[in-house]
């Protein structure tokens, strides 16, 4: 059996290569050669190109044929066009940003419900989220080839992934709080906004269980953790993996929400992943502690890797002495109104509910 992986150098693609090979599959690597992996598996063939341009994906693979294709990098629409006639199936790596925001909606409450369901709408205009409806455009041209017969296809949409290597470390300014020493953290609100993550062992085996089960073809999955977090239970978890103490300051502030920016987002959001349990059968590989742990260690142990373009992607401004001035006028205010504004009177207790047989 042979398997084609287009990219694979990122966090999960050399799970997912190692899953190949211990299927059994011959495997070649394709990607433009401009990041290696050190501790990339062994494969038969390692071939560099432009994974973005159609032309080229045609060239380089005129001739050659695959049974399984793994599209994790480049232009995935022309991925799925370049390997029509060339292989009997095709997984291709998205994400969550191709369903519509609740702003781009008719109906904003049904947009904001939890999880968010895998058959709600995608963008379909360009003018309203040109990112998101490229998303969403290369889903249903995917989708396209399948429903036409061309190839057996799957999606996984990937959310926000961490682990080791991960590009956009949404964890890493936490962490980075706790090697600078902070003793404060804030998060917005309460602290209970949810976000869609996913430890990259888990969505490998997410990736490679839809590579083994003919009843995934067809479908799209939200690879997510199968339990969901709060941000400052994550936050908990990634001091106490670093045997860090320091208070989570509650603050309700639009001054929160941009300090906190890259490692809360703005409203909480999850995705239905049900079809990975009655499809896919899928349980977490890895508890999402372990991967929280497991993560921060390595974000502490390797901070020289962070370098200025994941900061940028981050985009967390890491002004402390902004935080320091926020957190202490958070406090002033919360004596202040203490101090100065009475508590409301107790309202009377409502008589206790009897049923209809229960005498008075």
């Amino acid at each position: 059996m042979k398997a084609l992986v287009v990219g694979g150098t990122g966090p999960t693609g050399p799970l997912i290569v190692q899953g190949l090979l211990d299927r059994g599959f011959e495997v070649t690597m394709y990607h433009r050669g401009f990041h290696e992996v050190e501790d990339m598996p062994p494969v038969s063939h390692h071939l560099h190109g432009d994974p973005f341009d159609l032309a080229t994906l045609q060239s380089d693979f005129d001739g050659l044929s695959y049974d399984l294709v793994v599209g994790m990098y480049g232009r995935l629409r022309h991925v799925a066009a370049a390997m029509v006639g060339k292989t009997a199936k095709l997984v291709g790596i998205g994400g969550a940003a191709s369903y519509l925001r609740p702003q781009h909606t008719d109906d904003p409450l049904a947009a904001s419900s939890l999880p968010t369901p895998l058959d709600f709408p995608t963008y379909t205009e360009r003018d309203v989220n040109p990112f998101a409806f490229a998303v969403a455009e290369t889903e249903r041209r995917v989708m396209a080839h399948h429903q036409r017969g061309d190839l057996d296809a799957v999606i996984v949409r990937y959310p926000s992934v961490y682990g080791p290597r991960t590009p956009r470390q949404w964890m890493w300014p936490i962490v980075r709080r706790v090697l600078d020493g902070r003793t404060h953290i804030i998060v917005p609100g309460d602290g209970s906004n949810l976000m869609p993550t996913g430890y990259a062992e888990n969505v490998a085996n997410i990736v490679l269980l839809a590579c083994d089960s003919e009843q995934a073809n067809g479908h799209i999955f939200n690879a997510v953790d199968d339990h969901t977090y709060r941000i400052k239970d994550f936050i908990a978890m990634v001091a106490r993996a670093l045997d860090h103490e320091w208070e989570i300051v509650e603050i309700t502030h639009p001054l929160a929400n941009q300090l906190a920016r890259g490692y809360c987002q703005g409203e909480s959001r999850t995705l239905d992943n049900s079809n990975l349990k009655t499809i896919l059968g899928y349980k977490d590989v890895v508890p999402v502690e372990g991967g929280v742990s497991r993560t921060a260690i390595w974000l502490a142990e390797n901070r020289d890797l962070i370098d200025e373009q994941i900061e940028r992607l981050v985009g967390n401004p890491y002004a402390y002495e902004i935080e320091d001035r926020l957190i202490e006028s958070f406090r002033s205010w919360q004596q202040e109104a203490s101090e100065t504004i009475p508590e409301p009177e107790a309202a009377q207790r409502p008589q206790e509910f009897r049923g209809p047989s229960q005498p008075a």
